[in-house]
């Protein structure tokens, strides 16, 4: 079977021949090693979008400059009702190409009028002839999905206000807050049919989801209503809702386990993150796991790197609904080996049904 193929079976609920490995499209450097890799299986699973968003009453400007601390991208939002701007500093995972916001839009209470007369302008549009083309260019090599954004609780944390004041806005400006979460939530709701309707098979919303600062109150009250709504309207065209669950998940799990959510991608087991697969498998028994090899492991012996792969792939028998993924940059000079590494395991004990009975090779520290 291709990757494509493979990806296809799991999401299907049924065996591929091999458990498929995939690796996020622009964490992997172009060379001989990276053809001799994917042409023994490591296939790309790709995001994009399928739905774009206009603004007929407002303008957004960005410009670049540089100074003694580095480069920095500053972006301005005019409006009627006033004007919002937000710095980022260029650099961190430069095969992301992502900044590091060091400014956030909203910085006090008045910033809330013009983001809520921002949130009720937008104006979603289709966007499905992009998602077609790199389909078309990726082919057998791997999976496109599509990819919503962060929902708009998370949205307002990571987007707007940043982790460490948002606790403060939703304490000192609450009615602001919560007036803009529900602006967000309706903005987010229009473009939900057009998820739905897209060429897309699988629609990821989001994540990112820390439990250390969302809390199970507000993660079951704010964030899993907004899955819930597109969920319901992807399952009716038969299609699937994925989330970006790449945190600790011990807390989330039964909550998770009751939701919509068909697949938890990027999730990632011990040593980094709190929930094992085994565990994932048995609260979450007909949920697709898509994970991320666990990231600190890149770093680790060749025996540990296969040690690890051995016992995910015992952990996940008999194989169905479970993807091998690398979702997060591997250090240049470690890509090369970690991936060899898992792919030979996945080459020679990946083949489905796995035994649950076989012994792993443990990994070791």
């Amino acid at each position: 079977m291709t990757t494509r193929q493979r990806i296809e079976a799991v999401l299907r609920g049924e065996l591929p021949d091999r458990v498929p490995m995939t690796i996020y499209y622009s964490m992997l450097p172009r060379s001989q090693i990276e053809r001799e890799l994917r042409n023994r299986g490591l296939g790309f699973s790709w995001r994009t979008g399928v739905v774009g968003w206009e603004y007929p009453n407002c303008s957004v400007e960005s410009h670049s400059y540089s100074n003694k601390d580095g480069s920095f991208s500053r972006t301005t939002w005019r409006t009627p009702v006033g004007e919002v701007y937000s710095i980022s500093r260029q650099g961190g995972a430069l095969s992301y190409g992502t900044s590091w916001t060091v400014e956030w839009p909203v910085k006090s209470r008045d910033d809330y009028r013009v983001m809520e007369f921002i949130a009720n302008d937008a104006k979603p549009v289709p966007a499905y002839d992009g998602f077609l083309e790199t389909q078309r260019l990726v082919g057998e090599d791997g999976y496109v999905l599509s990819h919503v954004g962060y929902s708009p609780l998370m949205e307002m944390i990571v987007g707007l206000i940043g982790f460490d004041q948002f606790s403060f806005h939703m304490a000192d400006h609450a009615d602001a807050f919560w007036s803009l979460y529900d602006m967000l939530s309706r903005k987010m709701r229009r473009s939900y049919p057009l998820f739905a309707k897209s060429p897309a098979h699988v629609v990821l919303y989001g994540g990112n989801v820390h439990p250390e600062v969302m809390g199970l109150e507000r993660f079951e009250k704010y964030v899993l209503p907004r899955y819930e709504e597109l969920a319901a309207l992807l399952h009716e065209e038969g299609k699937l809702l994925g989330v970006h669950l790449d945190a600790d998940n011990q807390l989330f799990k039964h909550a998770v386990a009751k939701s919509g959510i068909d697949v938890v991608e990027a999730f990632t087991p011990p040593p980094d993150c709190d929930l094992s697969v085994r565990e994932a498998r048995e609260v979450w028994p007909r949920k697709i796991l898509w994970i991320n090899f666990p990231s600190s492991l890149h770093l680790a012996s060749p025996e540990v790197i296969r040690g690890t792969t051995e016992q995910l792939l015992l952990e996940a028998a008999p194989g169905d609904r479970f993807i091998i993924g690398v979702t997060e940059d591997i250090p240049a000079d470690r890509w090369a080996v970690s991936l060899n590494e898992i792919l030979e395991v996945v080459e020679q004990k990946g083949n489905t049904p796995i035994s649950s009975s076989h012994t792993a090779g443990r990994p070791r520290t």
